[in-house]
């Protein structure tokens, strides 16, 4: 009997904690935090989004399982730095990243197509380092409200081809662009699937 009561206990503030309510209103409407869940194939992955009324966007990234942490600074809409930080040892543990963009306009709304290059100087945990350059051909391909767990948000949706200036690697992606955020979610393998959105979360840190 304690062992039921005890399971019916746990069963229950777990489903309060997932019922947690969400400010729609304050994610539209303000600059207050904002995480979104998302997943392409069977990788799932969590972004926490701070902005600013001065245009300055941090995003934080977590995925592979969350072995990598990511976080971007964005100005105007467009990325200028980036740190890193993983499970893994070696050069890779961490990284810090300056972007360089060129012909992408600033607030870029993602509705019309655009091919702009980016060039980053990474520094990693050993000290070693590298510049590359990558073109992106951008096409735009739709534009909506779309529910967000209780939200109604809106979604811009396109497609990239990369090609790398330095190796010739090409490669795809797509992306979810989030007016309202001045953030997007960027899919490696597969477009992204949203799963949920909250304002009420623990923030994000760096891997020691």
């Amino acid at each position: 009997m304690i062992r039921y009561v005890v399971l019916s206990v746990t069963l229950l503030t777990g489903a309060a904690a997932s019922a947690e309510p969400v400010d729609c209103d304050a994610i539209v409407n303000t600059a207050a935090p904002v995480e979104l869940t998302y997943h392409e194939g069977d990788e799932a992955s969590v972004i926490q989004v701070y902005r600013d009324n001065s245009g300055k966007t941090v995003v934080w990234l977590k995925t592979m399982k969350g072995k990598f942490v990511a976080k971007g600074v964005f100005e105007g809409g467009i990325l200028t730095s980036g740190e890193t930080t993983s499970a893994y040892a070696g050069k890779f543990k961490s990284s810090t990243i300056k972007y360089v963009e060129r012909g992408m306009p600033r607030q870029f709304d993602r509705r019309s197509d655009l091919k702009y290059s980016t060039t980053s100087s990474v520094v990693y945990a050993d000290g070693s380092t590298r510049e590359s350059t990558t073109t992106y051909d951008y096409r735009f391909k739709s534009a909506g409200k779309e529910s967000v767990g209780p939200c109604a948000l809106d979604v811009i949706r396109g497609e990239s081809d990369r090609v790398n200036e330095t190796t010739g690697k090409t490669s795809h992606s797509w992306s979810l662009y989030f007016p309202q955020l001045t953030a997007a979610i960027i899919g490696q393998t597969a477009e992204p699937v949203l799963d949920d959105i909250r304002t009420t979360f623990i923030p994000m840190t760096p891997i020691p």
